[in-house]
């Protein structure tokens, strides 16, 4: 058995894996903490009448909460418009083996045991190749090929590698 999919990468696909990859590591996560913590620091100072401090703490807030965030939507949008390889859909076959990648006349095969990590979003599937590089499946290009796409990734990779979480 073996499922095949054409995928074109979209700008809200790259969007959705640029949020997971950056909020589920460390210094996401920090970040993000720091930016709450530092929000409650304004609202605090707010609070006690020191309007000067607590508009300092919300601006750094700010950078920290929304400008992250802007800054992926950003990035994705003009990944997807400069990498030559996202200008045309790829052809993905989840076969017993691994995962065969092509397009045009080129093709490559990524063998399951090279998979990190299998994890899915609101929006996405993610398969970690490496700690940085990932095939990222928009679940719209999925359509119904989702459930045999997890269903395959499930059977080949180890259970503690798959954080798919929603099964349609």
């Amino acid at each position: 058995m073996s499922v095949k999919m054409d995928v074109q990468m979209t700008p809200r696909a790259m969007y959705d894996f640029l949020l997971y990859h950056t909020y589920s590591h460390l210094s996401g996560l920090i970040g993000a903490i720091f930016g709450v913590v530092v929000l409650g620091l304004g609202i605090r100072a707010m609070a006690q009448g020191d309007y000067t401090a607590g508009m300092m703490f919300f601006f750094f807030a700010a950078v920290f909460l929304v400008m992250t965030p802007l800054t992926l939507k950003s990035k994705a949008k003009a990944q997807v418009k400069t990498t030559p390889m996202f200008q045309k859909p790829i052809t993905y076959e989840l076969t017993e083996e691994g995962i065969t990648i092509s397009q045009e006349d080129q093709q490559t095969e990524v063998k399951w045991e090279e998979f990190q990590k299998a994890v899915s979003t609101n929006r996405t599937l993610i398969l970690y190749i490496t700690r940085v590089r990932a095939l990222v499946f928009p679940k719209e290009a999925l359509g119904e090929q989702y459930t045999a796409a997890v269903q395959m990734i499930s059977t080949h990779m180890a259970p503690a590698k798959v954080k798919i979480r929603q099964v349609r």
